[in-house]
Protein backbone atom coordinates (compact mmCIF):
# COMPACT_ATOMS: atom_id res chain seq x y z
CA UNK A 1 0.00 0.00 0.00
CA UNK A 2 2.88 2.50 0.84
CA UNK A 3 4.20 1.84 -2.65
CA UNK A 4 0.86 3.22 -4.47
CA UNK A 5 1.01 6.26 -2.82
CA UNK A 6 4.16 7.11 -3.24
CA UNK A 7 3.77 6.37 -6.90
CA UNK A 8 1.16 8.44 -6.65
CA UNK A 9 3.10 11.46 -5.23
CA UNK A 10 5.76 11.12 -8.43
CA UNK A 11 3.44 10.93 -10.74
CA UNK A 12 2.12 14.20 -9.63
CA UNK A 13 5.94 15.69 -10.29
CA UNK A 14 5.20 14.77 -13.65
CA UNK A 15 2.76 16.80 -14.76
CA UNK A 16 4.68 19.98 -13.54
CA UNK A 17 5.42 21.94 -17.24
CA UNK A 18 7.83 24.83 -17.40
CA UNK A 19 5.91 27.85 -18.59
CA UNK A 20 7.64 30.68 -20.50
CA UNK A 21 7.46 33.99 -19.46
CA UNK A 22 5.02 36.39 -21.87
CA UNK A 23 7.09 39.09 -24.03
CA UNK A 24 6.12 42.64 -22.50
CA UNK A 25 4.88 45.12 -25.25
CA UNK A 26 6.65 48.25 -25.36
CA UNK A 27 4.69 51.52 -25.46
CA UNK A 28 5.71 54.43 -27.33
CA UNK A 29 6.19 57.66 -25.65
CA UNK A 30 3.53 59.12 -27.87
CA UNK A 31 1.09 56.52 -26.53
CA UNK A 32 1.80 56.73 -22.79
CA UNK A 33 1.56 60.19 -23.06
CA UNK A 34 -1.44 59.62 -24.72
CA UNK A 35 -3.16 57.41 -22.27
CA UNK A 36 -2.02 59.96 -19.26
CA UNK A 37 -3.70 62.73 -21.42
CA UNK A 38 -6.82 60.30 -20.95
CA UNK A 39 -6.86 59.41 -17.63
CA UNK A 40 -6.37 62.63 -16.33
CA UNK A 41 -8.54 64.17 -18.51
CA UNK A 42 -11.54 61.48 -16.96
CA UNK A 43 -10.18 59.54 -14.04
CA UNK A 44 -12.02 56.91 -13.03
CA UNK A 45 -11.09 54.82 -9.67
CA UNK A 46 -11.43 51.06 -11.68
CA UNK A 47 -9.21 52.58 -14.47
CA UNK A 48 -6.27 53.88 -11.72
CA UNK A 49 -6.82 50.46 -10.16
CA UNK A 50 -6.57 48.30 -13.15
CA UNK A 51 -3.64 50.59 -14.27
CA UNK A 52 -2.37 49.09 -11.12
CA UNK A 53 -3.19 45.87 -11.79
CA UNK A 54 -1.16 45.96 -14.98
CA UNK A 55 1.75 47.57 -13.35
CA UNK A 56 1.76 45.01 -11.19
CA UNK A 57 1.40 42.42 -13.85
CA UNK A 58 4.29 44.00 -15.81
CA UNK A 59 6.92 44.05 -12.58
CA UNK A 60 5.81 40.19 -11.77
CA UNK A 61 6.93 39.70 -15.41
CA UNK A 62 10.26 41.18 -15.51
CA UNK A 63 11.38 39.24 -12.28
CA UNK A 64 10.18 36.43 -14.13
CA UNK A 65 12.50 37.60 -17.57
CA UNK A 66 15.64 37.72 -14.85
CA UNK A 67 15.32 34.16 -13.57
Amino acid sequence: MRWVVLAFALTGCTSVRYVPCPTLVTYSKADQAALATEINAHPQPQTVRWIGDYIGLRDQVRACSKN
